[in-house]
């Protein structure tokens, strides 16, 4: 089994309580406290702001102590702009090496709308649906990794809500997964849509 690495997304931290949630789903589902680490971008709500080419050095050092650790390629959880950090990582920092599968839960993988209410900070800019990032990404799909993207037609804060679907998704390797009318957060604490891609966590 795997260890898992979660990644917040804009904004967040990991020390809010839907991250406590998601840590006990991956309990009581199959891993063990220690397999199960997180990117920590900052402690204080609101100021996790910078751009996913920032943040995907973070990721890159959580999941080499994961890999460490427990001799083991990677499984990744990354939430809205953490699915973006991760892809960077994954797929132009060499990180496919190292991780077997992303999972993302409302990443706006096709950028977003809502982007202009924070287009003042690196991570807004970089969520635009023009930006030189998102434009990257239907191309930067690698072979070697499985991706899952959760995505809702729930979600407010991804619009329209199908650019948190990732495309290339005739690809073998990427497949989406609709899940009801949940909001923005609660992609990350409903046990519901763990048990989505629990799978790809406990084999």
């Amino acid at each position: 089994m795997n260890p898992v690495v979660l990644v917040h997304g804009f904004l967040d931290t990991w020390y809010t309580p839907w991250w406590k949630k998601l840590g006990r789903h991956a309990q009581d589902a199959c891993l063990l406290p220690d397999m199960i680490r997180f990117v920590d971008k900052g402690s204080v709500p609101g100021l996790t702001v910078g751009s996913p080419e920032e943040y995907a050095e973070l990721v890159r050092a959580e999941v080499e102590k994961a890999y460490d650790e427990h001799d083991s390629r990677v499984n990744v959880v990354g939430h809205s702009m953490g699915g973006l950090d991760a892809r960077v990582y994954i797929e132009e920092m060499g990180g496919k090496e190292l991780v077997d599968s992303l999972v993302t839960l409302g990443t706006p993988h096709q950028g977003t709308l809502t982007s202009w209410l924070a287009s003042f900070t690196p991570g807004g800019r970089a969520l635009r649906m023009s930006s030189d990032l998102i434009k990257r990404r239907p191309t930067s799909v690698v072979d070697d990794v499985e991706y899952v993207s959760v995505w809702s037609p729930g979600d407010t804060l991804v619009k329209p809500t199908k650019n948190a679907r990732m495309r290339r998704d005739d690809k073998e390797n990427v497949t989406n997964l609709k899940v009801g009318s949940l909001g923005h957060l609660e992609l990350t604490k409903s046990r519901s849509v763990f048990s989505r891609y629990a799978d790809r966590l406990c084999e």
